[in-house]
């Protein structure tokens, strides 16, 4: 496990909130607690529009009926982009959406617990391996054309070496990877009512349409065409 999915499942298990790691694009790289219910309220704040990248201090933003997201950045690592807490609500309302609950009183104690535990994964391994971090630069700049050699021959390694070393900090192997980005990728595509399916699929480097599908609801429960549909719907 990364030390990115560590600092998730750390604040996630003591507070009970969903939690993401997004890149300074605000694509999401790591997420826990997640459901339909909060995906949908991520689509109805609109919030990755507002963050902006010179973004260099943790706020707290407020939506409707009392909705919180709470971001911080992270900076100097080799992951640079921002934790975003939330949603939760500070009020107890009437609604369908299935979202925790925490006192506005307790902001900044959820503040304070995120950075304590983001402090204490980081000064773990601040040795950071600077081939996976030009590696995921490389992934996030070419995701729908590049492939594992693409990579090591730009990075001069071995690919045996490369796949060690990229599993052990991140988590993942380097296709599952690159896969869970791409897939994130398509949800920014799949917003435009223009593009088909196919065209999405092919937007982010896969050429069968369903092959993408299927990994589309292995990762997010449901299939790209209900993920628009819930688009529309919200």
């Amino acid at each position: 496990m990364s030390n990115l999915e560590s600092i998730l499942k750390d604040f996630y298990d003591c507070l009970d909130i969903p939690i993401q790691f997004v890149n300074e694009k605000f694509i999401p790289i790591y997420k826990i607690g997640f459901s339909k219910d909060i995906d949908l309220v991520l689509e109805k704040t609109n919030i990755y529009n507002n963050l902006k990248e010179s973004t260099i201090s943790s706020i707290n933003l407020t939506y409707f009926e009392n909705i919180h997201f709470i971001v911080t950045p992270l900076t100097d690592t080799r992951f640079n982009g921002y934790f975003i807490v939330g949603p939760f609500k500070s009020k107890y309302i009437c609604s369908e959406l299935n979202i925790p609950f925490k006192p506005y009183s307790c902001i900044n104690y959820i503040l304070t617990m995120l950075k304590s535990i983001i402090k204490g994964q980081i000064n773990k391994d601040n040795k950071f391996n600077p081939y996976i971090k030009d590696s995921i630069d490389y992934i996030h700049k070419n995701y729908a054309s590049t492939n594992m050699d693409d990579i090591c021959n730009y990075l001069s390694i071995n690919k045996s070496y490369f796949c060690s070393i990229f599993k052990k900090e991140t988590g993942y192997t380097f296709t599952n990877f690159l896969n869970k980005f791409r897939i994130e990728k398509s949800k920014e595509f799949l917003k435009n009512k223009n593009f088909t399916i196919l065209d999405v699929a092919l937007l982010v480097g896969y050429n069968n349409h369903n092959y993408y599908t299927t990994l589309f609801k292995k990762l997010n429960g449901i299939t790209p065409i209900e993920y628009r549909n819930n688009l529309k719907a919200s």
